[in-house]
């Protein structure tokens, strides 16, 4: 019966220095990467900040309003649905902020509602909207009052400018030139009618569709004539 041989390995004295060194200098780099692992994520954190329960992102803004970007709150979207007695979002509601956060709104439950989705996308268009036409002021052409209106287009008083071509005012203050072959309507009556209109002095008199008598106000409406 043979016996197994057994093997001892035994370190001469440089080999055994050599590997301590080595074993401190990768305690070392760990202890570094752990170091700079913790200054990245203290770092991220400071990069924002908090009022009340909103946190915000130092240095980031809305393109659209300039207001300071609201980082969003997972622990306060949870809480919302909490106090409405839900663990998530009911299935075709969104949640919405009552005042957005571009324009200032904060991430607080108080700002919170639910709304379904068609609910919540119209009330974002609307937002949109809104932002859109305070963004810049209305271009008002003073030229018009030396044009000649010409009918209407799509409801809105046609003009015809110096050099032949007929325009309106869009709902940003600016010219929109109508093709040649598009037809207006509506033209100014040749009709005498005894209507009363004790504000449309010096107005042209339009006719509708249905046979009665308009002319275009200051705020750019209709303004209907009773008969006499």
């Amino acid at each position: 019966m043979k016996q197994s041989k057994k093997y001892t390995l035994t370190l001469d004295s440089n080999t055994e220095k050599d590997y301590i060194e080595k074993m401190k200098k990768i305690k070392f780099l760990l202890i570094l990467i752990g170091i700079l692992f913790i200054a990245n994520l203290m770092q991220a954190q400071n990069d924002t900040y908090k009022i009340g329960s909103t946190e915000y992102y130092i240095g980031k803004y809305y393109s659209t309003t300039g207001k300071p970007m609201v980082k969003r709150s997972y622990a306060n979207k949870k809480a919302f649905l909490k106090s409405k007695g839900y663990d998530k979002v009911p299935d075709g509601y969104e949640i919405d902020h009552i005042t957005p956060l571009s324009e200032g709104g904060t991430d607080d439950p108080s700002n919170m509602q639910l709304l379904t989705v068609e609910e919540h996308a119209r009330k974002t268009a609307k937002e949109r909207a809104n932002r859109s036409s305070n963004s810049s002021s209305p271009k008002y052409y003073s030229n018009t009052a030396n044009s000649t209106p010409s009918g209407t287009y799509k409801g809105k008083t046609v003009y015809t400018g110096k050099n032949g071509g007929r325009y309106y005012i869009n709902s940003n203050g600016n010219k929109t030139y109508i093709k040649s072959n598009t037809s207006t309507s509506n033209k100014p009556s040749s009709s005498t009618y005894n209507y009363s209109a004790p504000s449309s002095s010096g107005r042209t008199i339009y006719t509708g569709p249905r046979g009665g008598k308009y002319y275009i106000n200051s705020n750019g409406n209709k303004t209907y004539l009773k008969k006499n």
